[in-house]
């Protein structure tokens, strides 16, 4: 047989749902099939304030502070599903979100304000770190992200921003 990555993609069956237990989605009918077939029982539904801190840890990393959850909870008692939808979208837009985010690509790329290798000097490289939140906040596309940062200062007419984001070549020896 030829090796997995030359193989045709094919669209697996979605697992026919059980009438008692409705899915909200294709993704939800395969784990309710792997939990029958393991005769698992699903956990039932979380409450949406324990939603609420996790969609907040999960998207900022931080938990909701007393205000949030105030305003959240009170968001719920009239409509949970929409609480959810805002906070969702809120949390998305929040500063937090990109960095959130921007702490795996900086893990990747090696990046530390302080002496990581033997012999390597302190480097003050944090215009880098912010440049990294602040694509991540923007949603830049992922080409872009990448290019600048392998070549930004190749790029004609570089802006600032494009040479601080060829920092990511400083963080290797």
């Amino acid at each position: 047989e030829p090796h997995w990555s030359y193989a045709a993609l094919t669209r697996p069956a979605v697992p026919a749902p059980d009438p008692k237990a409705p899915v909200a989605n294709p993704i939800d009918a395969f784990i309710r099939a792997k939990l029958a077939a393991q005769n698992i029982a699903p956990s039932p539904p979380a409450e949406p304030v324990r939603l609420f801190r996790r969609l907040s840890l999960d998207l900022t990393g931080l938990p909701p502070g007393p205000d949030e959850l105030a305003a959240f909870t009170a968001a719920a008692a009239r409509d949970p599903q929409a609480a959810l939808r805002d906070a969702t979208e809120r949390l998305l837009a929040s500063p937090r979100h990109g960095e959130r985010l921007a702490v795996w690509w900086l893990d990747v790329a090696r990046y530390a304000d302080t002496v990581g290798f033997h012999g390597d000097q302190n480097q003050r490289i944090f215009p880098y770190r912010d440049y990294v939140i602040n694509a991540f906040n923007a949603n830049k596309r992922f080409d872009q992200f990448t290019i600048e940062q392998l070549a930004g200062d190749l790029l004609p007419k570089p802006t600032t921003e494009q040479i601080v984001a060829t920092g990511y070549n400083r963080l290797n020896m």
